[in-house]
């Protein structure tokens, strides 16, 4: 059975220097920025792509900082676009997991979280004013 809510999957990838990361991925890689905000967290945030692959770049900074394993992060966070946040968000709560609160970013998403059995950060975006 598809969910028609769930319109794509990127991995944020946790940096502590996205701009480092930004070289890596385009100069090693040949991912192409789309997008990037320089000045947020501790070293900004990217949004990168190569054909069909995506992925975001964070400095924790703006969200919560995740735990290091000898010196590196050892998880992603994994980033859902979903057409409709809030009633999601409610969906999971009516299944009972726990999960945050809906809220406008103000990069025009609107989003909540959820942690997987795992512990696997799960976050899900919804664009604002995109008609």
């Amino acid at each position: 059975m598809t969910d028609s809510r769930f319109l794509n999957l990127v991995p944020m990838l946790m940096c502590d220097d996205v701009q480092a990361s930004i070289r890596f991925y385009t100069e090693v890689l040949g991912f192409e920025v789309r997008g990037r905000m320089d000045d947020v967290g501790r070293s900004g945030w990217a949004s990168l792509d190569n054909g069909r692959t995506a992925i975001m770049l964070a400095s924790p900074g703006y969200i919560p900082e995740g735990k290091k394993v000898d010196g590196r992060f050892p998880q992603s966070n994994y980033y859902f676009y979903v057409s409709d946040a809030e009633a999601l968000r409610q969906a999971v709560v009516d299944k009972g997991w726990e999960a945050t609160e809906c809220v406008d970013r103000f990069y025009d998403l609107k989003e909540f979280e959820v942690v997987d059995p795992d512990g696997h950060v799960l976050l899900f975006g919804q664009e604002i004013g995109v008609p």
